[in-house]
């Protein structure tokens, strides 16, 4: 009775939100499916369910496997900040953003990934419609073709799209997790930032 009663709530918040956006101009997903969709969405049972029909990873493929996700995502490393680009790369996992700095070295690494959408936005549309779902402390790992590096989370914040400040900048080796916040929506940002605790290189 109480899962129910707090999904009503989100859900009046998703379409509230839809509401105040569409009257500030704010850009959101065109479908109004979408919404009606996530009226729907039964947390981790419905989400899960998306991840059993992702495409096999290829043995020189890098990916990242996230606590409590059901597969390892891929990652496209774009070479490109071009929207348009970036969104057709979704659509094949995870994105690394091209943004100078690499995996296991000094700065931030940000890699970005959907958490819903139509069928249009691929099969990976859904591949961090759990990140929320990580806490600090938490570990992952990313793998390469060369190591296999363990991140720990260290903290998570949500932002406006134009907030870049918000991303870490110093001398550790991080990396932010980002998606579209609220689920469903195009409204917010969730940033996971994590840190480098281990490295273990391939022989």
């Amino acid at each position: 009775m109480r899962t129910g009663f707090r999904h009503t709530l989100w859900s009046l918040g998703v379409i509230a939100a839809f509401i105040a956006g569409t009257g500030t101009g704010v850009y959101y997903y065109n479908e109004i499916m979408v919404v009606s969709r996530s009226l729907f969405l039964n947390s981790a049972g419905d989400v899960a369910g998306t991840h059993e029909s992702l495409p096999p990873l290829r043995a020189d493929q890098s990916f990242v496997m996230l606590p409590a996700f059901a597969q390892s995502l891929p990652l496209v490393y774009s070479e490109t900040l071009e929207e348009e680009r970036i969104q057709e790369y979704l659509k094949e996992g995870a994105v690394v953003l091209p943004l100078g700095k690499s995996f296991g070295e000094p700065g931030n690494v940000v890699v970005t990934a959907h958490s819903s959408g139509t069928e249009a936005f691929g099969p990976y549309r859904f591949a961090f419609a759990e990140l929320s779902e990580l806490q600090e402390g938490q570990e992952y790992t990313i793998t390469t073709t060369t190591a296999v590096y363990t991140y720990r989370v260290y903290g998570k914040e949500v932002v406006w799209p134009h907030e870049v400040d918000k991303l870490p900048n110093d001398d550790r080796s991080t990396v932010t997790l980002v998606t579209c916040w609220p689920v469903w929506t195009n409204f917010k940002r969730l940033l996971v930032h994590s840190e480098l605790v281990k490295t273990e290189y391939k022989i």
